[in-house]
C-alpha cells in the first residue's frame, strides 16, 4: 500500500503571518505591558532594542565604555537589560566599595557558571561561604612560599626571572618584537615556580603552547562573564570554547599533580602542589571546601590569574613608557642616581617613588579589568536607597573609578606626579584607587604582583631604552580583551642597551 508524504499544512503566507504575531508579542510585552514591581528601584538606562534591549548598545561601545556613559546622566547606581537579563551597574569609588564590602554582595556565581571551569569548584567563581575557606588556606600557603615582603620572599626568583627576560631581550639586538610575549613568559614562570616548583625557557614549545591554551580559556570565558553573549547567533556558544581550552590546561595541571604525588615528602612541602596533597591527606579525601577533584581548578585559577593579570600591567606600563620618554628617562635616572649598576630589590622601592609613581599611573589609566566580576545578592537587601531583590546581579564598574575627573583631573593624561606628594614621597592608599579591587575578594595575589611589577619594570628599564621602531605607528591605548583582562592591541618595540 502507498503512503501519502505528510505535507505541512501552513502556506508561507501562514508562517509569515505567525511570525509577525510573535513578534508583535513580544513587543507587546516589552513596550505594552507595564509590569508593576515593588519598591524602589535604582532609574533604568535609555534607549534599548525590541527583545535585544541594551545588548548593541554595549556591544558598540564596549561594556565599560558603556556603562560610564550611562552613569554619568543616571548617578552611580542604574539597570540596564541585554536580551531579557537585567544587571545593576554600580559606579564611583563610595558605592563600588560599599557593594564590595557587603557579605550579601560577596557571591559571584548563580549557578550558570560553566563547569569546565570549576563552576563553585574553585577561588575565584566559589560561593561566598566556602571562597572564605579557600582563599584562607592559598593565603597562607603563598605566604609560606615567599609571597611576603623580608626574609624567605620570592624576590630571588623574581630578580631570577628579571635576568632572564633581560637577556632574552638583549637577544633581539635592537630590531623589533612583540613585548608582551616575553612579559606573558616571565610572569607565568613566576607562578609556575610558585605552584608547579619550576619554571620554563622562554623558547620551550611546550609552555607557550600552554600559554596560547591559557589565553584561549580567558578569552572564551569572557563570553559567559555576561550570559547575554550566549544568545547571539553569530556568536559560538562559549561552553564549547571554553571546554576545548579548559581540557587541555587540567590535564596539564593534572599530569603535575601525579608526579608530585609520587615524590611528596611531607616533611618539605616544595610548592603550592604540595601543600594542596598534604591538606588533603588530613582531610582524607572528605572536605568540605577542599577535595582533590576541585584541587585542579584551584590551580588553574592561580596560574591564569596570576600569569595574566601582572603581565597584562606590566605590558601596560612599558607602552606608557615609549609613549611618554620623558616619563621613562625620568625613570631611568632615579634608578641610575639610586642603583647604579647594583640589581634592584625590594629594599630599593622605598628609595624610588617615581618608580612607584610611574606603576601606579599605568595600573590607574589602564585598569586590566574596568569591569569587576558579576556580584550576585545573597538575600533581598538595599543598596544606596534602592531595593535589591534576591539573586539580582550587580556589575561594579571600576573604570569609573580611575578615570573619575573629580579625583583625577585631565584622567586620560598620563601623569605619575599624582602619586607623589609635596615632598615627592609616594602617596599612600590614595582615595579613588582600587587596583587590586577591595572587600571581601579583592586580589588574592596583590603582594606578588606588587613584588612582580617593580622588580621586572626596574630591571628592564635599568638595561634598556624602549622605542618605536623607526616609521611605526603609535600604539592604541584603547585596549582589548584577548583574555581576562584588559590589555594593549599588539604593538611592536625596540630596546636599546643602555
Amino acid at each position: 500500500m502507498m503512503t501519502l508524504p505528510v505535507r505541512f499544512p501552513f502556506t508561507t503566507l501562514d508562517m509569515s503571518t505567525l511570525l509577525v504575531f510573535i513578534v508583535t508579542f513580544f513587543l507587546a510585552v516589552r513596550f505594552l505591558i507595564k509590569v508593576k514591581r515593588p519598591g524602589n528601584r535604582p532609574p533604568s538606562a535609555p534607549g534599548g532594542w525590541p527583545l535585544l534591549n541594551h545588548a548593541p548598545q554595549l556591544f558598540k561601545q564596549g561594556l565599560h565604555l558603556q556603562l560610564d556613559m550611562w552613569a554619568k546622566e543616571l548617578g552611580d547606581v542604574y539597570s540596564f537589560k541585554a536580551m531579557s537579563d537585567e544587571y545593576y551597574a554600580v559606579s564611583g569609588y563610595t558605592a563600588i566599595k560599599e557593594l564590595v564590602e557587603n557579605d550579601v554582595f560577596s557571591t559571584r556565581t548563580d549557578g550558570s557558571i560553566s563547569p569546565a571551569v570549576g563552576g563553585d569548584q574553585d577561588i575565584i567563581l566559589a560561593p561566598y561561604g566556602v571562597f572564605k575557606e579557600r582563599r584562607r588556606f592559598a593565603t597562607s600557603v603563598l605566604r609560606r612560599l615567599g609571597m611576603k615582603m623580608g626574609r624567605g620572599s620570592i624576590q630571588d626568583q623574581i630578580q631570577e626571572e628579571a635576568s632572564y627576560i633581560c637577556a632574552k631581550i638583549s637577544g633581539y639586538s635592537e630590531q623589533a618584537f612583540d613585548i608582551s610575549a616575553d612579559v606573558t613568559t616571565a610572569t607565568g614562570n613566576i607562578i609556575c615556580t610558585l605552584v608547579f616548583g619550576k619554571r620554563f625557557d622562554y623558547g620551550d614549545t611546550g609552555f607557550q603552547h600552554l600559554q596560547t591554551t591559557m589565553k584561549g580559556l580567558g578569552a572564551e570565558m569572557v563570553k559567559w562573564h555576561l550570559p547575554f553573549f550566549t544568545f547571539i547567533p553569530i556568536v559560538q556558544d562559549p561552553n564549547a570554547g571554553v571546554l576545548f581550552h579548559a581540557k587541555n590546561l587540567q590535564q596539564f595541571i593534572q599530569e603535575e599533580i601525579d608526579r608530585h604525588r609520587l615524590n611528596l615528602d611531607p616533611e618539605h612541602p616544595r610548592d603550592f602542589i604540595d601543600y594542596c596533597l598534604l591538606q588533603l591527606a588530613q582531610q582524607d579525601g572528605s572536605g568540605i571546601w577542599m577535595n582533590k577533584d576541585n584541587v585542579v581548578y584551584i590551580l588553574q585559577d592561580l596560574f591564569i590569574a596570576g600569569t595574566d593579570t601582572t603581565a597584562a600591567t606590566l605590558t601596560w606600563a612599558l607602552l606608557y613608557m615609549i609613549l611618554y620618554p620623558d616619563v621613562q628617562q625620568k625613570v631611568q635616572a632615579e634608578l641610575d642616581s639610586v642603583l647604579g649598576a647594583t640589581k634592584p630589590s625590594l629594599a630599593h622601592r622605598y628609595q624610588l617613588p617615581f618608580t612607584i609613581a610611574t606603576i601606579m599611573e599605568a595600573q590607574r589609566i589602564r585598569h586590566i579589568g574596568p569591569v569587576l566580576f558579576v556580584r550576585r545578592a545573597a538575600k533581598p537587601t538595599r543598596f544606596r536607597g534602592y531595593d535589591i531583590a534576591e539573586g539580582a546581579a550587580m556589575v561594579p564598574n571600576l573604570r569609573s573609578v580611575h578615570m573619575d575627573p573629580a579625583v583625577w583631573p585631565n584622567p586620560d593624561l598620563f601623569d605619575p606626579s599624582r602619586f607623589l606628594d609635596a615632598d615627592g614621597k609616594v602617596v599612600n592608599n590614595p582615595p579613588s584607587f582600587l587596583p587590586f579591587s577591595t572587600g571581601r575578594r579583592n586580589c588574592l595575589g596583590e603582594k606578588l604582583a606588587k613584588m612582580e611589577l617593580f622588580l621586572l619594570f626596574s630591571t628592564i628599564l635599568q638595561h634598556f631604552t624602549l622605542k618605536l621602531p623607526e616609521g611605526a605607528p603609535t600604539p592604541s591605548t584603547e585596549g582589548t580583551f584577548k583574555s581576562l583582562s584588559m590589555g594593549p592591541a599588539p604593538f611592536q618595540v625596540c630596546a636599546v642597551p643602555r
